[in-house]
């Protein structure tokens, strides 16, 4: 009995999961089918319904294959204190 009850709340905590994973996933990148029926197959045919999303479905890439994000301050690019320094080196050039 002890290991029924254990089971059962396995297989609701790896639905759960599964379920919010796929819901959560940017739409584009899920494969195979759309990011909607994924959801269904993985709340309504557990545990099978998630194994194939995590096997099939789910977005590929790692740490190593992520997409270059844009900066969403300027003084987190790069490129922007670059060029933000040289143009205060020059005004500072011009003054003198």
């Amino acid at each position: 009995m002890r290991f029924q009850i254990f089971g059962l709340i396995v297989l609701v905590i790896f639905t759960v999961f599964v379920t919010v994973f796929a819901a959560s996933a940017d739409r584009n990148a899920v494969r195979v089918l759309p990011k909607y029926l994924w959801v269904l197959l993985c709340f309504f045919t557990t545990p099978v319904g998630g194994l194939l999303y995590l096997t099939f479905g789910r977005p590929l890439g790692g740490p190593g294959k992520r997409e270059k994000r844009r900066p969403t301050a300027p003084d987190d690019d790069p490129q922007f204190l670059r060029d933000l320094s040289q143009r205060l080196r020059k005004d500072d050039e011009g003054k003198e």
